[in-house]
């Protein structure tokens, strides 16, 4: 098939290096500016919401996906005209507006902290009497990585948080003391030649933040309650029927220790291939982006079973010195030590953005990819 990629990062980069495998070939639709993508396929510069450029880059596709839920939802909706979008813009839509998305995970039977719409100055009151303090306001769409949010400490905080935040409509959540955080990653697809659609997961994936933005993750998560877990699971399958899904799709939660016991709180959802997925194109016995593309292409699911331990960490804003020997678009298993993987990403260096990823596995992957983070050392 030929697959239609809306944007051009990292994750379309990965998506495409997996489908190829697979004998797709792949179109991109990318805004100007710098892309990961130009040696995997045609690409189409444009604005999203260019009507004419649209119209181009669906020409030939076979069914098309996105990398980044923020992309216009009318430029989601129109290429759906031409070929199929899997997972639909609707199930994107979803996850555009923070709100909603909290609402859909209460309809679903996922835990949720506290939460109150504030559209203006004048909502604050209320919404700090409904949730209290301390307290996370946050942007409604538009928020990644730690962006588009402020702590909310003290009643007195409110007014200047939401001017920080450009007095756009925001929500306010309740802060969670969690323990630690994950994330569960499912692929749901309609296979052609099975008669219902099959849900699968990938073990839970233990991640750690350095100013909002994930440095590590480790998996299989531990001190997760099986039973939690499954209660978990359970539900997420839910709200993937109710969504009609096609696609990988990551929720990420905090995990609360309580006297009661163990709650899962839903914190937010990406529906496309997640960051603390990375680790699966070694760590799995088939990647988050390969199990996507077999999922929209509707072609039966690989095994998500781990092969081993793993580890991933992110390289934020700096490629360290003795990592870019293994700069390479198109190696995505360059090695700097034994059972270590290397993944740059070509995109140039700057403060808080992702540059590429290390994956160690094994018994021992911390102590590897520790290593590799520091150069071999």
């Amino acid at each position: 098939m030929n697959i239609g990629i809306v944007g051009g990062g990292q994750l379309g980069q990965m998506l495409a290096q997996a489908g190829q495998k697979l004998g797709h070939s792949f179109k991109f639709l990318v805004p100007p500016g710098e892309c990961c993508v130009e040696s995997l396929g045609e690409v189409i510069r444009s604005d999203f919401l260019d009507q004419d450029a649209l119209a181009e880059f669906a020409r030939g596709v076979d069914v098309f996906t996105f990398e980044w839920e923020n992309v216009p939802l009318a430029t989601l909706e129109a290429l759906s005209h031409f070929a199929p979008m899997r997972p639909s813009p609707s199930c994107a839509e979803v996850a555009k507006d923070r709100i909603q998305e909290k609402k859909f995970f209460e309809a679903a039977g996922l835990n949720v902290q506290k939460f109150a719409a504030v559209s203006c100055q004048a909502d604050l009151a209320a919404a700090l009497e409904h949730v209290g303090v301390p307290a996370m306001l946050k942007t409604r769409g538009q928020g990644y990585d730690g962006k588009g949010q402020q702590r909310i400490n003290e009643l007195s905080m409110a007014a200047h948080a939401y001017a920080q935040l450009g007095n756009v409509p925001c929500i306010l959540e309740a802060f969670v003391p969690f323990e630690f955080e994950i994330s569960l990653i499912a692929v749901r697809a309609k296979e052609i030649a099975a008669p219902m659609a099959a849900t699968l997961f990938y073990p839970p994936c233990h991640n750690k933040h350095i100013n909002g933005i994930l440095h590590q993750t480790t998996v299989p998560a531990e001190g997760v309650s099986p039973i939690v877990l499954q209660q978990t699971q359970v539900a997420l399958e839910k709200m993937l029927e109710t969504m009609d899904y096609e696609g990988v799709l990551c929720v990420e939660f905090f995990v609360l220790n309580t006297p009661a016991g163990q709650q899962l709180i839903a914190n937010e959802m990406a529906p496309r291939v997640h960051n603390s997925g990375h680790w699966s194109i070694e760590g799995a016995e088939t990647s988050q982006f390969t199990n996507h593309i077999k999922a929209i292409t509707r072609q039966q699911l690989g095994s998500t079973a781990l092969r081993d331990k793993s580890v991933m960490i992110n390289l934020v804003g700096v490629i360290p010195p003795a990592l870019n020997a293994c700069q390479s678009l198109n190696e995505d298993r360059s090695k700097l030590i034994q059972n270590v993987s290397v993944h740059i990403y070509g995109k140039s260096p700057r403060a808080g953005r992702k540059l590429g990823h290390i994956t160690a596995v094994g018994d021992n992957a911390q102590r590897l990819a520790d290593r590799a983070f520091n150069g071999g050392e």
